[in-house]
């Protein structure tokens, strides 16, 4: 998918793209045959035009990038992720009404850099692949 502001992201990009982001990052981990997820993209796709220049939203098949769904414990999907900095902050699963992903992306998004105090550093070698 590239509509218009959301970034489709792999693992071999996730460093560059949220971890070294400048700007809080909202990721969508999702699976092509999730109907709750296609319920959700569009309410997505339209707060990433609201606040394009706030955060990026990205998001992320985890059929074919199951290293980082492993690594961020992802479960279910649709998966909501917001990271600050490259850690993550705020985490919903499921379909949600969409005022509730609309008023978490405000807060992220108001509360800019107070997100890191919130939040654990991930270690990089985290991994269940030997």
């Amino acid at each position: 998918m590239n509509e218009g502001n959301v970034v489709d992201i792999e693992d071999s990009t996730w460093g560059q793209l949220v971890e070294e982001s400048s700007k809080p990052v909202i990721v969508m981990f999702y699976s092509p045959a999730c109907p709750f997820c296609k319920a959700m993209e569009p309410y997505f796709v339209n707060y990433a035009q609201e606040f394009k220049s706030s955060a990026v939203f990205a998001r992320m098949n985890i059929v074919t990038n199951p290293w980082t769904a492993e690594r961020y414990g992802i479960q279910g999907t649709p998966t909501f992720k917001f990271f600050c900095h490259g850690r993550p902050v705020w985490e919903q699963v499921g379909q949600i009404y969409p005022s509730i992903l609309k008023t978490a992306v405000e807060n992220m998004v108001n509360y800019g850099e107070d997100c890191i105090r919130k939040s654990t550093p991930i270690g990089q070698d985290i991994t269940g692949y030997v």
